[in-house]
C-alpha cells in the first residue's frame, strides 16, 4: 500500500519552529514527523511564519488543493491571538472556509487547538489572564469551524500541558522538540483508522546546551523581541486597556 500524499499548511508551528534551535523550513516539526511516521509518498509543507487564519485561506489553500493530498495537517490561530485586531469570528470564518475548500470524501484533515502561550505566564497576572482568554476564544472558533465537516482536532492544550515545562521551546511560544513529537503522535493516532503508522517517531534530541541557547537568542530571540516591541507589546497593551474599559462599563451598568 502506497503511503498518503500529505500537505501541511498554517503558521510557524506547522513549519516546525521550536523543534530544535535550527532555522525551520518545513522539514522538522509535528507535521513533518507525522508525515514520515505515516510513510508519506509525498510531503509538502506550505506553512509560513506569522500566518493568520485569513492569510492561510488566501495564500495556502489553493496551492494545497492543487497537490491533491490524501491528508491535510494544519495549525492556525496563534498569530491571530497575538494581534490587536483579533476576532474569533474572523478565525472561525476563515478556517471554516479553508476546511470547506479542502474537504473531500477521500481526504482526512487534522488540526490542533491552541495551548495557552507560555511566554505570557511570565507577565503580570492581568496580561496572562487576558491572553489565556483570547486563546480560549480562538479554540472555540477552531472547534466551531471543525464541526462544519469531519476534521480531527488534536487537543493541543491538554497534550502540551501533560509535558509541563518540557513542552516549550526557548521562546516559550512554540512547542519544544518533545512538544512537536507529542503533537505528531496524536495526529498519527487520529489518522490510524485509514492510514496506519509505518515508522516510529524519532526520539527528541538532547536539550540544547548553553552555547546553543545563547546563539539562538542572539540570532533569533533578540531580533524577535525588538520587532515585537514595536507591534506585539503595544497591541497587548491595547488589549488590556480595552478589557479594563469593558470591566468599568459592566460595573457601571450593574450599579
Amino acid at each position: 500500500m502506497t503511503g498518503p500524499r500529505v500537505v501541511a499548511l498554517g503558521d510557524s508551528i506547522t513549519l516546525g519552529v521550536g523543534d530544535g534551535v535550527q532555522h525551520s523550513r518545513g522539514d522538522v516539526g509535528w507535521a513533518a514527523h507525522a508525515a514520515r511516521a505515516l510513510g508519506a509518498s509525498s510531503f509538502t509543507n506550505l506553512a509560513a511564519n506569522g500566518v493568520r487564519a485569513r492569510d492561510m485561506l488566501a495564500a495556502q489553500v489553493a496551492a494545497a488543493s492543487a497537490l491533491r493530498p490524501d491528508v491535510v495537517l494544519l495549525t492556525v490561530g496563534g498569530n491571530d491571538v497575538l494581534r490587536g485586531d483579533f476576532s474569533p469570528a474572523e478565525v472561525e470564518r476563515a478556517l471554516g472556509d479553508a476546511i470547506d475548500r479542502l474537504a473531500r470524501p477521500d481526504r482526512t484533515l487534522v488540526t490542533v487547538s491552541l495551548d495557552r502561550i507560555g511566554l505570557f505566564d511570565l507577565a503580570p497576572a492581568r496580561v496572562a489572564d487576558a491572553m489565556a482568554r483570547r486563546v480560549g476564544l480562538a479554540n472555540g472558533a477552531i472547534a466551531r469551524a471543525a464541526a462544519r465537516t469531519e476534521v480531527s482536532v488534536v487537543d493541543g492544550a491538554t497534550l502540551l500541558a501533560s509535558l509541563g515545562r518540557r513542552a516549550w521551546h526557548i521562546d516559550r511560544i512554540h512547542p519544544s522538540p518533545q512538544g512537536h513529537r507529542a503533537l505528531a503522535g496524536a495526529a498519527v493516532e487520529a489518522l490510524a483508522g485509514r492510514w496506519p503508522q509505518r515508522a516510529a517517531i524519532p526520539a527528541p534530541p538532547a536539550p540544547p546546551g548553553r552555547v546553543a541557547v545563547a546563539a539562538w537568542l542572539a540570532v533569533n530571540g533578540v531580533p524577535w523581541a525588538v520587532k515585537r516591541s514595536r507591534d506585539l507589546i503595544p497591541q497587548v497593551t491595547m488589549v488590556i486597556a480595552r478589557e479594563l474599559r469593558e470591566e468599568r462599563r459592566v460595573a457601571r451598568a450593574g450599579a
